[in-house]
């Protein structure tokens, strides 16, 4: 038997009690594929396939016998990047990368009861959100971005700690990693997402502040100033309530949060629109940067 990961392309006609699937594998060679007529796929979804090679009228199929979702696969995240990698964008940085600088940052966390609820929602969460991104559009908008966002964001705390040493860095690394956690909720699935209906109706803000109020009543947490600080952030850091903060910052960390979220959100578009610019032109158009247009001069960076 034979097995190969493929995504489904495009559903061609019935043929009896099959399905005649047009799919392309890790390598983009186009395969075409029967299947029985009954089987729960999906056009846009990958899937290890097992079968034989069969002729029909002529011409080589893939008769398939067991098929699975990749996501029903238990692999490693770095199998299931390399993987995925072949159909999907992903973070410019790997996710091992990735996890080492969180893992940095989450050791620098020297307050027990912030460390204690900030550990609690985030390793509950930890898998999809080395996958999940940022947007369906906008920012980050690929599998990893929501991780790669927290760790540009965590990267760009130092600078603000140094400078301003009233800053706790322990609190505003806290929520950082909590900020976008329940994007992981707010979104369907990580590799081609929809927002699902609690995210259109909640939101990841809403969502992730309740989660942090619901994991401090369980761990005995709650009468804490901890909690407060930490709900207060994830509640404000949009800034405005029109983009979904019901509360404005009002703690020194809560405001650093906000502005080292917005920097990230604009400068990683900015930058994926310089990327597809030549050289002595501007950029189009770019919605999160009030639809300004950026020129790339000589001086720009590759």
């Amino acid at each position: 038997m034979q097995s190969f990961y493929a995504k489904i392309d495009s559903y061609n006609q019935t043929t009896y009690d099959t399905n005649t699937l047009s799919v392309y594998d890790s390598e983009g060679i186009r395969h075409t594929i029967r299947i029985d007529e009954n089987a729960d796929v999906k056009e846009g979804e990958v899937y290890r396939f097992e079968g034989e090679i069969i002729e029909f009228k002529g011409k080589d199929q893939f008769l398939v016998e067991n098929h699975a979702h990749i996501n029903a696969i238990d692999m490693s995240l770095g199998e299931r990047e390399k993987l995925m990698g072949h159909f999907y964008k992903f973070a410019p940085i790997s996710i091992e990368a990735i996890q080492k600088i969180v893992e940095h940052y989450i050791a620098l966390i020297d307050d027990d009861t912030i460390k204690t609820l900030t550990m609690d929602l985030f390793r509950t969460h930890e898998e999809n959100f080395y996958l999940y991104p940022a947007a369906t559009r906008f920012h980050h908008a690929y599998i990893g971005g929501v991780a790669h966002h927290t760790a540009t964001m965590l990267k760009l705390s130092d600078g603000l700690v140094k400078t301003y040493p009233f800053l706790n860095h322990g609190l505003l690394i806290a929520g950082i990693l909590l900020h976008d956690l329940y994007k992981t909720v707010e979104l369907s699935v990580y590799h081609a997402p929809e927002y699902t209906t609690e995210g259109k109706l909640l939101g990841h803000i809403s969502m992730g502040s309740e989660a942090v109020g619901e994991a401090a009543r369980r761990l005995g947490l709650y009468d804490t100033e901890a909690r407060m600080l930490l709900q207060h952030m994830i509640l404000s850091h949009h800034y405005y309530g029109n983009f979904g903060s019901p509360k404005k910052p009002n703690i020194p960390e809560a405001l650093a949060l906000h502005f080292i979220d917005n920097i990230d959100s604009k400068f990683a578009v900015l930058g994926e629109a310089l990327d597809t610019t030549e050289t002595g032109a501007f950029t189009g158009s770019l919605g999160v940067l009030e639809r300004e247009r950026y020129y790339k001069s000589k001086y720009t960076k590759k």
